[in-house]
């Protein structure tokens, strides 16, 4: 697996290590269940970048009417102007869909640049949490900052693409770790120092805000990173158990958690008006729904019975108005998205773009099926938001800038460039022969 593109150095080619994972290792069973790596014949060059665009386009659409619907509502209670709250969104979203298109035409040796200056970034922005003019809390967390006119902001949504491009840039120049082994207690103590170790501070950083949610997410991840890196099974094993038992010591510790685990657990013994309440109405809208939805802007849990309608519950009120075939629809989509990352990672011949992507893949999909168990009730309330749909300028800008570094990617496939060129020329050409002809109707 090569750390970089072969570009000619003083006259020379430097060589290119082949993208091999080590033998036994779990990335090597991956490589060997799905086939070779590379393009296929006949493949479509350009098929990844418009599946991935359009299918987080539709995304962005559907939680922009979604937000809108129950904000709409929430807001008009309160006494405030949901227009005004929406229209604030909306400027996180444009600010979001400008970066994505920026990302998307950045080469990838830029990319590489800004791994480091982006984590520093985020990991200061952090530490913003924890000043008591800024530290905004709600629901026992406290990873907001408050700025006036903007409103708040949560840091460790950036900490994720942070991480993303970090482990990429680490592992790629350190890839004879994960591809040959850690043989020496040596080699394991650069590898902790240099990979695990700013991971575990902005892990830390993230965790003493009290955003458990936000952990497993940076926790997965990390997982999908390495995982994709070649990292020995052995490790996974380590680092699970702690990571388990860092979860349970967590929850022990926080009788809100605990709650809410035993409220999943049994759910029937669960208060209803208290720790109950939100996952009992979570369903019960999604069964209000039926197989088409009460129709677009017409859930009734949404009229204050669901308190987080538009973010953490919002998939519920999205399955009441839409029904199973608007839930399946979002499925559908994160499934595309998920399918794109697996056909980015299979065509490239860079280790770096495979740990960004295992990464990004991790992030978005893993934290969407999250969210989705959480709702339907497979999981504890986790307070995490399904992205591209949940309210949440700073979550929807983040995912915003990770799907702007698949399409950087997707961009770099072999042949897409060239396709991609080609079909905007032939577009040029052929405006530039239609604006003549009206002009002469005129």
């Amino acid at each position: 697996m090569a750390s970089a593109d072969p570009r000619p150095v003083g006259g020379r080619t430097p060589k290119v290590r082949p993208r091999v994972p080590r033998p036994g290792s779990i990335a090597d069973r991956w490589h060997r269940l799905t086939g070779p790596d590379g393009p296929i014949e006949g493949d479509r060059s350009t098929l990844t970048y418009y599946a991935l665009l359009i299918a987080a386009l539709t995304l962005l659409t559907l939680g922009l009417t979604m937000v809108f619907s129950v904000q709409s509502v929430t807001i008009a209670q309160t006494g405030g102007n949901a227009f005004t709250s929406f229209a604030r969104y909306l400027v996180f979203a444009v600010l979001g869909l400008v970066g994505m298109a920026l990302l998307a035409r950045t080469p990838i040796r830029m990319l590489k640049l800004m791994a480091w200056p982006a984590l520093i970034a985020s990991c200061a922005a952090q530490l913003l949490v924890y000043a008591p003019g800024l530290r905004y809390c709600a629901g026992g967390n406290c990873n907001w900052i408050k700025i006036p006119v903007v409103g708040t902001i949560q840091p460790s949504e950036f900490i994720k693409l942070g991480l993303c491009l970090f482990l990429g840039v680490m592992v790629s120049t350190r890839q004879d770790a994960f591809v040959e082994g850690v043989t020496t207690w040596r080699q394991a103590g650069r590898l902790l120092g240099w990979i695990f170790a700013p991971a575990a501070v902005a892990v830390v950083l993230v965790l003493g805000g009290g955003d458990l949610g936000t952990v497993i997410v940076l926790a997965l991840l990390v997982a999908g990173a390495l995982w994709m890196g070649g990292l020995g099974w052995r490790w996974f094993v380590w680092l699970g158990a702690a990571g388990a038992t860092a979860f349970c010591l967590l929850t022990a510790l926080s009788a809100n958690r605990r709650a809410r685990i035993i409220a999943w657990w049994n759910p029937e013994g669960a208060d209803p008006l208290d720790v109950g309440y939100q996952p009992k109405h979570g369903l019960w809208a999604l069964g209000t729904g039926g197989w088409w939805g009460v129709g677009p802007g017409e859930s009734r849990q949404k009229w204050g019975y669901l308190t987080q309608a538009d973010s953490d519950y919002i998939f519920a009120v999205l399955g009441e108005e839409f029904g199973l075939v608007g839930t399946l629809l979002v499925v559908a989509l994160f499934a595309v998205l998920g399918g794109c990352c697996v056909r980015i990672i299979r065509r490239s011949t860079s280790l770096y773009v495979s740990v960004v992507t295992g990464g990004l893949m991790a992030w978005i999909v893993g934290q969407a099926l999250i969210n989705m168990s959480v709702v339907v009730g497979l999981l504890p309330v986790l307070g995490v938001p399904l992205p591209l749909i949940s309210a949440g300028g700073s979550a929807l800008m983040s995912v915003l800038l990770g799907i702007g570094v698949l399409l950087a990617f997707a961009r770099n496939e072999p042949g897409a460039r060239q396709a991609l060129r080609a079909r905007a020329g032939a577009v040029r050409r052929t405006l530039a022969v239609i604006a003549p002809r009206r002009r002469n109707r005129a």
